[in-house]
């Protein structure tokens, strides 16, 4: 008992039975009794890959399917870590894993001496290039749970669509201007035609004429379908079904803020990135996933939706929707489950404002992007450019005829001719 106290014998008693009790149970998560209920197993990804249009160069067994390695937990205090991945690209009919596997290594922490009830957000991407400027990218979000993850099981992944894109990164101030403009203008009209039906589709107008070479691959209207699924109605207003605006106010005002808070987060970050990554010379997926962090305050806006998922009486209308995998974080009761529906807009959209703002750049690609002074297709040191894609003094001489530097392969004297198209072999 401490001096001066008025604590009673069996309080302190029971205070120090409580102490002892504490330090048993911190001495056995010490010994790895808590973190023995953590998850850890290899989920085997099996899918398709569909080209939203037709893009030159591009063909579905062109890309490659793999996995993000950022992830997000939807289980209160849980964490998920991909350990490692596997990738391979898909066959002729665009149907993955051809010949290799597509998968994932996961780590679900609960961190306590219950097994995790949560999932794991995870990120499947289909991305490749022609080889010169154009690229295509698309991805799925998927929740896996920790008895797929505990069974290494194989998890069936909704179709992925790649959409065009730049494989050298990079939009200018009209083109964002642009976008930021359209998706807000865009988001208002869906509100208004679910608030009044057709009758407000004089009221949806566009942000003007998109800037060339801006959104090749649409996904400002990608965006716009995500956040308000079989509400964006924008499309076709003049098909548009409104909904009993009296009795649905807070679901309908909580639509518009679902697309707010995209088109809001979407603009962000995509101007973030363009400056501080892009112009910056420092495009990298830690440059980009910085400011997708900095850009999540404006996810907020799902917090401000004041009541739950409502079937309209009239329509049948879900409102407010949002396209899945995001819409498991509404449960069939309609409650909204703001912590998972800010994890996963932001997976989703980081992954389709990337497929508006380009390519990170990859030395040894054959493409000269941001930061690179040289990209020769290899990561070979001497030829050169470097391994890293700086460009190297020239490793000696072409030639004459008869000399092997004329049957090595190598671009001797860096000119960019080799072997018998350098004049020095000739």
């Amino acid at each position: 008992m401490r001096k001066g106290s008025t604590e009673s014998p069996a309080t302190a008693v029971s205070r120090g039975l409580a102490i002892v009790l504490g330090c048993v149970w911190l001495l056995a998560v010490d010994h790895g009794t808590a973190h023995a209920v953590d998850v850890t197993g290899t989920v085997h990804l099996t899918g398709q890959v569909q080209l939203s249009a037709p893009i030159p160069g591009i063909n579905a067994d062109d890309l490659t399917v793999s996995v993000k390695t950022a992830t997000e937990a939807t289980g209160n205090g849980e964490k998920c870590t991909i350990l490692s991945t596997t990738s391979d690209s898909p066959d002729g009919t665009g149907a993955y894993p051809d010949f290799g596997d597509v998968s994932a290594q996961i780590l679900l922490e609960r961190g306590g001496p219950s097994l995790p009830d949560g999932s794991c957000i995870i990120t499947v991407r289909a991305d490749g290039t022609d080889g010169v400027s154009v690229s295509a990218r698309g991805t799925q979000t998927i929740f896996v749970n920790a008895t797929q993850i505990g069974t290494s099981g194989t998890v069936t992944v909704p179709t992925i669509t790649a959409r065009q894109s730049k494989a050298v990164a990079g939009v200018d101030r009209d083109c964002l201007k642009w976008v930021k403009k359209q998706m807000l203008k865009r988001t208002r009209c869906n509100f208004l035609l679910l608030k009044k039906g057709p009758a407000a589709a004089g009221q949806c107008t566009d942000a003007g004429i998109e800037p060339a070479s801006c959104d090749p691959g649409n996904h400002v209207e990608a965006i716009l379908a995500f956040a308000h699924d079989s509400n964006d109605q924008q499309t076709n207003p003049l098909a548009a079904q409104g909904v009993d605006f009296e009795a649905l106010k807070n679901q309908v005002k909580c639509q518009k803020r679902f697309g707010k808070a995209a088109s809001l987060f979407s603009a962000k970050r995509l101007k973030k990135i363009q400056i501080e990554c892009v112009e910056a010379n420092l495009d990298s997926t830690n440059c980009r996933d910085n400011w997708s962090r900095d850009a999540k305050t404006k996810l907020q806006q799902i917090e401000k939706c004041e009541d739950n998922q409502t079937a309209d009486s009239g329509t049948g209308r879900i409102v407010p929707d949002v396209a899945p995998p995001c819409d498991a974080c509404i449960d069939g009761s309609g409650v909204l489950d703001d912590r998972c529906l800010k994890a996963c807009f932001q997976l989703v959209l980081d992954e389709v404002t990337d497929g508006l703002m380009g390519d990170i750049p990859v030395c040894g690609n054959g493409i000269l992007q941001g930061g690179e002074f040289c990209d020769d297709g290899n990561l070979i040191n001497g030829d050169c450019c470097s391994s890293t894609c700086t460009v190297e003094p020239p490793p000696g001489t072409e030639g004459p005829l008869g000399d092997p530097t004329c049957a090595d392969t190598i671009d001797n004297d860096c000119d960019g001719l080799t072997d018998a198209t350098d004049p020095g072999c000739q």
